[in-house]
Formats: C-alpha cells, sequence, structure tokens
C-alpha cells in the first residue's frame, strides 16, 4: 500500500510538472505581449496632440481673408472627427488602464483553474497508474500466500496493454508454480512410497521360500482337513508373493531397451488369457493401428492390471451383465486403449485419490495397482485417465506416443 502512495503521488507530480509547466509559460508570456499592446496603445497623450496641433491648424485657417463656404465645411467636419477620435481614445485609454490594473488579478484566475483542472486529470490518471500496481502487488502477495488469484474483471480490458499483460502472466506464473507444488509433493511422496515398498517387499520375500516349502508338505498331507488347510497357506502364500512383488515393481523404471510393440496383439492376448465364459469381453479396434515403440513385460503388467480391475468390478456371473469393451483406435500421434466395464464405477469422492499409493477401494489389495500403472505410462511419455461413464461403470484410457511421435525410446521418470 505504502508503495502504491508513493507511486501515485511520483505520477501525480510529474503529470502536474508537464502540465502546468508549458501552461504557465504560455499564460506569463501572453499577460506580457497583452500588457505591451495595451500600453503602447492605449495612450490618449498622442491623440492629445494631434487635436490640439489640428485645432490651432483649424483656428488659422478660419482667421485668415473673406470666408470659404467649403473649407469651412471641411474645416467643420474635421473638427467632428478629431473631436469624436479625442472621445474615443480617452474611453479607450481609461478602460486600458482599469484592464491593466484586472490584469493580474485575471492571470492568477486563470492559473488557479487550469491548475485545479491540471491537478484533477493528473490526480485521475495517477489513480489509474497506481491501481493496477496496487493490485499486482496484492497478487505476489497472494501468490506467496498459495491463495487463489481472482479471475479476469471486465475493467482489465480497458487497462494499458502492458497491465493487462502482466496480469496474465502472473496469472500463467501461479498456475505453473502450483503445478511444480503439486508435482514436487507427489514426487516426494512416491520417493517415500518407492523406499518403503522396497523394504516392504524385502522384509515379506524373506520367510515366503520356507513358509511355501512347508505349505507345501502340509498340503501333501493324507489327512484331508490338513491337505486342505496346506492349499489355503499355499493361496494366501502366493497372494503374498504377488504383494511383495508390486511392492518392489513400485517406484522402478522398466530396464532394457525399448522394443516395437503391437498392442492389438498385446491386449487381444491377455483378453485370451484371463477371459471366461462367465466374462464378455469385446474387442474393437481400428486399421492399421501403428507400432508403439516401449517396454513389452511393463506393459503388460499394466494392461493385465487394468482388465483384471474391469472384470472384477463387472462381477463376471452368468446372470449379471459383466460387459466389458476394449477399445484400440488410432490417434494422429499416439495408439489409444481404452477399457470400460459395467460395474458400479468409481465412487466419486475417490475419482481424485486413486493414483495414491495408499488409497484402494477393494477389502483386499495393496493400493499399487493403479500408481503402477501410471508411473509405467508416463514412464512411456503417455498419458492414463480414470472417468466414470454417464451410463454407468467406470472407463480407463491411455495414450501412448507412436514412434515418431517421441515415444519411449528409454524409461523416463514420472513426473
Amino acid at each position: 500500500m505504502l508503495l502504491s502512495r508513493s507511486f501515485q503521488r511520483r505520477v501525480l507530480l510529474a503529470l502536474l510538472t508537464v502540465a502546468l509547466a508549458p501552461a504557465a509559460l504560455v499564460l506569463l508570456s501572453a499577460t506580457a505581449a497583452l500588457r505591451q499592446m495595451v500600453e503602447v496603445s492605449g495612450t490618449a497623450g498622442p491623440w492629445d496632440s494631434v487635436a490640439e496641433s489640428g485645432r490651432v491648424l483649424l483656428d488659422a485657417l478660419e482667421g485668415e481673408g473673406p470666408p470659404d463656404t467649403d473649407l469651412e465645411e471641411a474645416a467643420a467636419r474635421h473638427r467632428t472627427a478629431l473631436s469624436e477620435s479625442m472621445l474615443l481614445s480617452r474611453r479607450y485609454a481609461f478602460l486600458s488602464d482599469r484592464f491593466l490594473r484586472v490584469l493580474p488579478v485575471l492571470v492568477l484566475g486563470l492559473a488557479a483553474v487550469t491548475g485545479l483542472l491540471a491537478f484533477a486529470t493528473a490526480q485521475r490518471l495517477a489513480r489509474g497508474f497506481s491501481r493496477p500496481i496496487e493490485d499486482l502487488v496484492g497478487w505476489t502477495e497472494r501468490i506467496a500466500r498459495r491463495e487463489a488469484l481472482p479471475p479476469p474483471a471486465p475493467e482489465e480490458s480497458s487497462e494499458v496493454r502492458d497491465f493487462e499483460r502482466l496480469r496474465e502472466a502472473l496469472r500463467g506464473m501461479a498456475s505453473e508454480l502450483e503445478e511444480g507444488r503439486r508435482r514436487d509433493l507427489e514426487a516426494a511422496r512416491l520417493r517415500s512410497w518407492t523406499e518403503m515398498a522396497r523394504r516392504v517387499a524385502h522384509e515379506i520375500k524373506n520367510p515366503l521360500t520356507p513358509m511355501r516349502i512347508a505349505a507345501a508338505t502340509v498340503a501333501r498331507s493324507s489327512d484331508p482337513s490338513g491337505a486342505q488347510a496346506g492349499e489355503v497357506l499355499l493361496e494366501e502364500i502366493n497372494r503374498l508373493d504377488e504383494m511383495a512383488r508390486s511392492f518392489s515393481q513400485f517406484g522402478r523404471m522398466p530396464e532394457g531397451p525399448p522394443s516395437e510393440i503391437d498392442l492389438t496383439e498385446l491386449v487381444t492376448a491377455l483378453v485370451r488369457q484371463h477371459g471366461s465364459p462367465d466374462s464378455r469381453i469385446e474387442i474393437r479396434t481400428s486399421e492399421d493401428v501403428p507400432l508403439i515403440l516401449g517396454h513389452y513385460e511393463a506393459l503388460v503388467r499394466v494392461f493385465r492390471n487394468l482388465l483384471v480391475n474391469a472384470m472384477e468390478a463387472a462381477g463376471g456371473a452368468a446372470d449379471v451383465p459383466a460387459d466389458i469393451l476394449v477399445a484400440i483406435r488410432a490417434r494422429p500421434d499416439s495408439v489409444e486403449v481404452s477399457i470400460q466395464d459395467s460395474g458400479p464405477g468409481f465412487p466419486t469422492e475417490a475419482l481424485d485419490r486413486i493414483w495414491e499409493p495408499d488409497f484402494t477401494t477393494k477389502s483386499r489389495g495393496t493400493g499399487l495397482g493403479l500408481p503402477l500403472v501410471r508411473q509405467t505410462v508416463h514412464a512411456h511419455r503417455g498419458k492414463v485417465e480414470v472417468r466414470n461413464r454417464p451410463e454407468g461403470g467406470a472407463k480407463v484410457t491411455v495414450s501412448l506416443p507412436t514412434r515418431g511421435a517421441g515415444g519411449a525410446g528409454a524409461a523416463h521418470p514420472p513426473e
């Protein structure tokens, strides 16, 4: 606020100087010239001399010789003209004298009016310049406090173009800073979860091998109840092993050189592998789907995870509509794979959290499935989007760049 007032005062003084200096110079010059002109032309002294000399001349003419009628008439007309001229000269001299006395007051009044007009105009212009400055200073304070900037106002369109561009630049900077903070926070959380996941995976894997051997021994028992208990143990051990693999893969980039991958072939093979008579999976693919450059095993894990999630969400029972649609389309610079199911969809409040490593909508799960999907897709310079369909169910869309559009020539850290 103090900065804005100081700036406003400086602008006001500058505008007043620019406005009043030429006006004062013109006013003083005009006053001096007018005074000189009045003084030169306004005195009656020369006219008195002319009138007196004319009167003497007329009296001399009238006293010489016999009277001449024409000469007397001419002399009378001349005497009348001299009298009228003398009267007018004295009136003009009287008025010019009074005008010269009033002139300083008129000059001061005109200067005061000019000064007031210049001050009002300069103050308005100064406020017009200082108000955007004050707003922009407030904006920088809002950005520092991580507060949202006000939306564009109608009066901004009448501002100086430079102020308008500065507002646009600050809005863009605020958006980029917020996005940078979000990415930094996400990266920090990812590093924390990666470190924790690796430790958990290490601690889980160590006892799994002896546990699996012991469970296999129990499963081969001649006692049916013991054998059944062994089967349960083996099933749970396998689930723990899968969980440990998920933890160990989290935060790890795909390794090895990339290769050309036919996504149509990859997804079709996964559908044949995981399909069942109780699930109805339809595949739609456009013609001439280009190859992408990526890491095959990593992308297999991505689409297997998405396909299994869709099948679990849809149910899969014969008496329940468990339709799943897989669509593969060629885009100008990418290949798009979408998987939509006929399940209940995601809870609305969960859509913003499904990418968090510690969040899951399942009663049993690690919560790392979708985060691993996004991590792998981002490593391939692609995009993944999840949304609920208006007619019911969820739709996951993965877009991966083609080889000529900046595909994953190497693994890149997730952003």
